[in-house]
């Protein structure tokens, strides 16, 4: 996929990947319909929250601030961002509007001109390799905890004398 071309949830997922050192990891606890991601990079912590940059600037900022030099034009037909992010050379990218333009030139000066698909399943990426991961089983409701009896909440304990 055209790193030019990335649009809604892809271009959210690969901007989260590109948010993170190599070193560092970074978990999608879900990639459908959205995607919840927990990452720490400096000063930067999210715990299985959503991650959505494409719709609003709350996560777009976080890429922003990684800006070294940066340079929009806007017109008729949309917006064009010159941006150089970590001392790395300039990228450039276009977009509906200015916030599309500068993630794709965010995920540009990670990755290049193109990227993989993004996986649907809940996973791990780490020094570029993407790992399955399992968050554990789904958490019991109220009625899980019925005895056989069907007294809910009863644990069973030895009454103190």
């Amino acid at each position: 996929m055209k790193t030019g071309e990335l649009a809604g949830r892809a271009l959210d997922y690969w901007c989260a990947r590109a948010l993170v050192d190599d070193q560092e990891e970074v978990i999608f606890n879900r990639a459908e319909p959205d995607i919840v991601v927990t990452f720490a990079h400096g000063s930067l912590r999210k715990l299985a929250q959503p991650f959505s940059p494409t719709a609003g600037w709350a996560d777009a900022f976080e890429i922003l601030e990684r800006a070294d030099a940066l340079e929009w034009t806007r017109d008729e037909l949309g917006a064009h961002c010159r941006a150089r992010f970590g001392g790395k050379q300039t990228t450039e990218a276009d977009g509906e509007h200015p916030r599309i333009a500068l993630l794709r030139a965010f995920v540009r000066s990670r990755f290049g001109d193109s990227v993989g698909d993004i996986c649907a399943e809940p996973h791990a990426a780490r020094r570029g390799a993407v790992h399955p991961y399992d968050a554990g089983g789904v958490p019991p409701t109220y009625g899980d905890n019925a005895g056989a009896d069907s007294e809910i909440g009863n644990i069973r304990s030895v009454p103190r004398p």
